[in-house]
């Protein structure tokens, strides 16, 4: 993990660039982010501990939901010199028994597409939400975005990072690559793991690295581009980042399957310079 920010109470920008999303478990494995979720459940989705399981082992929940929109997808990918394999995935069609019996999530054979040679693609997440966003935006943000990355991995090695981005207290949690889709789902659709583990560290680093407690809003303006020097200078984003923030997604508890998918579409069109 590297502390790469600055400290005082005039910091404008503050980033705590952890190296995966196990170490980021470990972090938040602390009496001070336990202290914060005391009686915060209900709100959160789950416990402390769910979250911190998410974190290091990853989940399956909402894997079958995103495949249901990566099914619906019409924008054409770039697919030349990709051929099908049977790779291990936590869903799939047969066992894969040696993986099983290691214990791993990954216990399954499917059918997938072999990523293309180039370069790998990076998509920047930001975790960060109000206080007054319900659940169901959450997790229903969280499974276009997975759905969006599935697509994606099916011809490019994708990297998912994800980030927050207050005003003094940040952080980005890289995910692995080629992307693990449980490790993706657990930390992306989960919203414990936002809110219980997120929201309870940057409170807490605040604190320790600023001495002014809580999440101070505002360092970004509504603008998602504006987002992407600071994360680039202070957190180390590849310009040509995709980047997805929270006013850009706006609220999607209420969107159906076709609005979800149609936003995955022009997200890819963007990507593929069809847009």
């Amino acid at each position: 993990m590297t502390d790469n920010g600055y400290k005082g109470r005039d910091a404008s920008l503050h980033y705590k660039l952890f190296d995966s999303s196990a170490e980021f478990a470990e972090a938040c494995d602390c009496g001070s982010v336990r202290r914060y979720a005391n009686g915060r459940d209900s709100w959160a989705g789950g416990t402390v501990d769910q979250a911190l399981e998410y974190a290091r082992h990853g989940d399956v929940s909402y894997v079958s939901e995103a495949e249901r929109l990566v099914e619906k997808i019409d924008s054409e990918i770039d697919t030349e010199g990709v051929r099908p394999m049977w790779t291990p995935s936590v869903v799939g069609s047969f066992p894969l028994v040696p993986a099983y019996l290691a214990g791993t999530p990954e216990a399954m054979m499917a059918r997938t597409d072999v990523p293309d040679a180039r370069g790998e693609l990076d998509l920047w997440v930001e975790m960060g939400v109000s206080a007054n966003v319900s659940q169901k935006d959450m997790r229903r943000r969280g499974v276009m975005v997975l759905a969006a990355a599935m697509a994606l991995s099916r011809v490019r090695n994708v990297r998912v990072t994800c980030f927050t981005a207050f005003k003094y207290n940040n952080m980005t949690v890289p995910l692995g690559t080629p992307m693990d889709v449980s490790e993706a789902c657990g930390m992306i659709t989960q919203t414990s793991v936002t809110r219980h583990l997120m929201y309870a560290y940057s409170d807490f680093m605040s604190q320790e690295f600023t001495g002014i407690p809580w999440a101070r809003w505002g360092v970004h303006s509504h603008d998602p581009e504006s987002y992407r020097a600071p994360l680039v200078k202070y957190a180390g984003m590849p310009q040509d980042a995709e980047l997805i923030t929270m006013q850009r997604l706006g609220d999607w508890g209420s969107m159906s399957d076709e609005e979800l998918v149609g936003t995955i579409n022009k997200m890819l069109r963007r990507i593929a310079g069809k847009e």
